[in-house]
C-alpha cells in the first residue's frame, strides 16, 4: 500500500510539473482546460499521497492548490460573456 501511495504521489507531481513546463514553453496556454485539469488532478494525487503519512503541510498546500485550479478550471470551462455595450454620450463618463 505504501508504495502505491508514493507511486499516486509522484505521478501527481509529475502532472503539476508537465503542466508548468507545458506552460512555460509555450505548448499549453495558462487559461486552457489542458493545464487546469493537469493542475487539479496532481494536486488531487498529492494529496491522497499525503493523507496517509500525515504530511499535513503539504496536504494543506495541495487542498488550496486544488480549490485554485478547479476554480481555474471552471472559468475556462465556461463560455465568456458577451462584452458590455461601449459607453455612449448617453452614458457619459463624469470628467474628474
Amino acid at each position: 500500500m505504501a508504495l502505491v501511495t508514493m507511486l499516486i504521489g509522484f505521478a501527481g507531481g509529475l502532472a503539476v510539473l508537465a503542466s508548468f513546463a507545458g506552460v512555460a514553453s509555450g505548448r499549453l496556454s495558462a487559461h486552457g482546460t489542458t493545464y487546469h485539469a493537469m493542475n487539479l488532478a496532481g494536486a488531487v494525487a498529492m494529496i491522497a499521497a499525503g493523507l496517509p503519512s500525515a504530511a499535513w503541510p503539504s496536504v494543506a498546500v495541495n487542498v488550496v492548490w486544488a480549490l485554485i485550479s478547479a476554480h481555474g478550471l471552471t472559468r475556462a470551462l465556461t463560455p465568456e460573456r458577451p462584452a458590455r455595450e461601449p459607453l455612449t454620450d448617453e452614458h457619459a463618463v463624469p470628467a474628474l
